[in-house]
């Protein structure tokens, strides 16, 4: 289990006893990876990979969607199953794929469960599970770190910050975008790449049928002054931004985003990293088996049984 104390709402603290007692009753050995150890969160989620694939266990991601990502991106492409436990915030990731909320009941599937492939977001061989973006929203990702970090990690400061920072504006970029074999140049302030249904149509942006279809939705701001991004927050508040004419939206298998920078800050599921230009976004089928409910894979039922 790679477990991060600090997500969502503080329920990581006490998450590794009930863990273990689970596992006891289930009569299943618990290694615990504590994300505070030697590297951080990449070393905790390494330090897993090595030792389920070794036992021929499970990797269990206890926090939020940034915890998710993080422990993805070590196991994408690989035979060892990922199972979520989720004490973010949103935990957009697992309420897409029918993953309970409630602890209990995760840890339980975390234990029973029966892997599934399950398609990513891809961006410079980096995963995102729910989205990537830059410009405006990843500032305002960067500004609810420090307010989460002041007030308390909860969807009312989360909420809050968003909006406030949107608020506050971001220069305009000038990009070219290549897609479906023809390129656009435009001037924003936001990129937005959705790879969760469940996100977008928490909003009501109407890209979430790209999903469906196996592509990535991708939304463009177009240029808006201070009364129409405070009448775009309010859409999103209200999840009605399918009416919002300053949003460019269209499905894409692949996206490739020239800025004139050499390196762009990049929000993925609420993480910031500072990426290489061009950026190339793709969709990764199959990219990771997940402990889902319902019918596993075929064949799949012993490969899941080991350690957790």
């Amino acid at each position: 289990m790679v477990a991060n104390p600090a997500s969502g709402t503080g329920e990581g603290a006490d998450l590794v006893g009930r863990a273990r007692a689970a596992c006891i009753l289930a009569g299943r050995p618990l290694v615990l990876h504590d994300t505070a150890g030697p590297g951080g969160l990449a070393g905790a989620a390494r330090r897993a990979h090595a030792g389920a694939r070794a036992d021929g266990g499970v990797v269990v991601a206890a926090g939020g969607d940034g915890t998710v990502r993080s422990v993805a991106q070590e196991l994408v492409g690989g035979a060892v199953p990922l199972a979520v436990v989720p004490v973010g915030t949103f935990n957009f990731f697992a309420r897409n794929h029918g993953i309970p909320e409630d602890t209990d009941a995760a840890l339980a599937l975390a234990l029973d469960g029966l892997p599934r492939e399950v398609a990513l977001g891809e961006v410079n061989e980096q995963v995102f599970l729910v989205n990537a973006s830059f410009g405006l929203y990843a500032r305002a990702v960067a500004q609810r770190e420090r307010d989460t970090a002041r007030f308390g990690r909860n969807r009312a400061v989360v909420i809050a910050s968003t909006v406030l920072s949107l608020l506050r504006g971001h220069p305009l970029m000038d990009l070219e975008l290549e897609a479906g074999g023809s390129a656009q140049r435009v001037r924003t302030p936001m990129v937005f790449v959705g790879s969760n249904a469940l996100q977008l149509r928490d909003v009501s942006l109407d890209v979430a049928h790209c999903l469906r279809d196996g592509r990535l939705a991708v939304v463009v701001l177009r240029p808006v002054g201070f009364w129409g991004m405070l009448r775009l927050a309010l859409s999103g508040l209200a999840r009605a931004l399918q009416q919002e004419e300053k949003l460019q939206s269209f499905c894409a298998d692949r996206l490739r985003v020239h800025p004139r920078r050499r390196r762009i800050r990049v929000a993925l599921d609420g993480e910031l990293f500072n990426l290489r230009t061009p950026l190339c976004f793709s969709t990764r089928p199959a990219a990771i088996r997940v402990l889902l409910p319902g019918e596993p894979m075929a064949g799949a039922a012993a490969a899941a049984r080991g350690p957790a």
